[in-house]
């Protein structure tokens, strides 16, 4: 997963960086000389010759060492230190230090140091320390270390340190340390020491240490932090996972809390409504009762607890007509004999009554029903059991119940 993500910010990146390739090498190279219409103050020596005042329509000289204004653009062949200024795009064969202005954009063959803010882009061919600002987005061949908004996405070819905002992406090719908060999504190619938000995905495409936030999904290799979403997944998973579903493939001894908990470890700590592990056995269950006319269901038995989840046709008495329930049950059992078991459990209903609402009770109700079962199993893959309880019925917001002893019996296949 490593590999993949290194070479999609590769291809990425190169295409971004092709201009300013040569530049971050040795002596800056491929800079042309083109017409400089401008006014300069500039020093004697001459290699390079530093230009302390530089005014025109468009500039193209060696260094500036102060104060340069265009109305076009301006390009220096070494560095650029001062405070730069230009209606379309500021070029600077080696580095930049203090402040750059341009409408559309900012690009510094090496690196960057303090403040750039462009209409469009900026664009280092190493590492940038600082602040960038622009419509479109930051990039940085190598490291990026500030605080960089971009209107659509931050990039940086190695790391990334600091506080990293965008309209769509974040994405750092090996280890992020700070606060990545985007729109859509946060990736990371390495390891991930500090915070991902966005609406979206989160990616740590090695090991997560921090905490990854996103509306829909997170993912990591191996998560050590905090995972919080709707979906998480870790190939394998020593911190938490916190969302709707869970999902750890291989090894790992972290927490999983959600609905739905998955884990290829059978001592992962699990706490959810349907935890599922290597020797989770999944059944389905057909019975019948006097307070369910028919039930349909699945279990999901674990060691020494299972969960239940189903449909009932409600039984609000054989005279009424049709109400549905659906059902969630949490229990535990122990097997008294090889083929006999026993288990206790506790169930809640939620009741549509239906058309029942026009002869005198509520359109919606609930139930909670604690049971003793027994178990007999006749064959691997079938049993039959009977379970003896009691039954509450109750309205949403009324303090009215109906209650009497339930009983049910039926059979388990798998």
């Amino acid at each position: 997963m490593k590999i993949f993500f290194k070479n999609i910010l590769i291809v990425f990146m190169g295409c971004a960086l092709i201009s300013t390739k040569t530049w971050a090498e040795g002596r800056p190279k491929g800079l042309k000389k083109t017409p400089n219409i401008a006014i300069n103050i500039s020093g004697k020596k001459k290699t390079p010759q530093k230009t302390y005042l530089n005014l025109g329509l468009l500039s193209n000289f060696s260094q500036l060492n102060g104060l340069g204004i265009n109305v076009i653009s301006s390009i220096t062949h070494w560095n650029t230190t001062g405070f730069q200024v230009s209606g379309f795009a500021n070029v600077t064969g080696m580095n930049a230090k203090g402040f750059q202005f341009s409408g559309i954009a900012n690009v510094t063959g090496r690196n960057t140091y303090g403040m750039s803010i462009s209409g469009l882009m900026n664009i280092n061919g190493n590492d940038s320390y600082g602040m960038l600002l622009s419509g479109i987005g930051n990039i940085s061949g190598n490291s990026a270390k500030g605080f960089i908004i971009g209107g659509l996405m931050n990039m940086s070819g190695k790391s990334s340190n600091g506080i990293f905002l965008s309209g769509l992406a974040n994405i750092s090719g090996n280890e992020q340390r700070g606060i990545m908060l985007s729109g859509l999504a946060n990736v990371s190619g390495s390891s991930l020491k500090g915070l991902q938000i966005s609406s979206l995905l989160n990616v740590a495409g090695e090991k997560n240490c921090g905490l990854q936030l996103a509306a829909l999904g997170n993912v990591s290799v191996t998560n050590k932090g905090m995972q919080l979403a709707l979906l998480n997944y870790a190939a394998e998973n020593n911190g938490l996972q916190t969302g709707l579903a869970n999902v750890n493939t291989e090894k790992g001894l972290g927490v999983q809390l959600g609905v739905v908990n998955v884990s290829k470890n059978e001592k992962a700590r699990q706490i959810g409504l349907f935890n599922i592990k290597p020797y989770t056995r999944t059944q389905l269950i057909l019975s019948g009762g006097n307070t369910g006319k028919f039930n349909i269901s699945a279990r999901f038995k674990n060691k020494y607890t299972y969960s239940q989840v189903g449909f009932s046709a409600y039984n609000l008495g054989f005279d009424q007509k049709f109400s549905a329930a659906g059902f969630y049950r949490l229990g535990v059992y122990r097997a008294i004999c090889p083929r006999l078991e026993l288990s206790a459990d506790m169930g809640y209903y939620h009741i549509e009554t239906f058309k029942n609402k026009d002869y005198g009770y509520e359109a919606r109700m609930y139930a909670l029903q604690p049971k003793i079962n027994l178990e007999y199993r006749i064959t691997e893959k079938l049993g039959i059991f009977a379970s003896g309880g009691y039954n509450w019925t109750l309205m949403y917001g009324h303090s009215g119940n109906f209650h009497k002893v339930s009983f049910e019996a039926g059979i388990v296949l798998f």
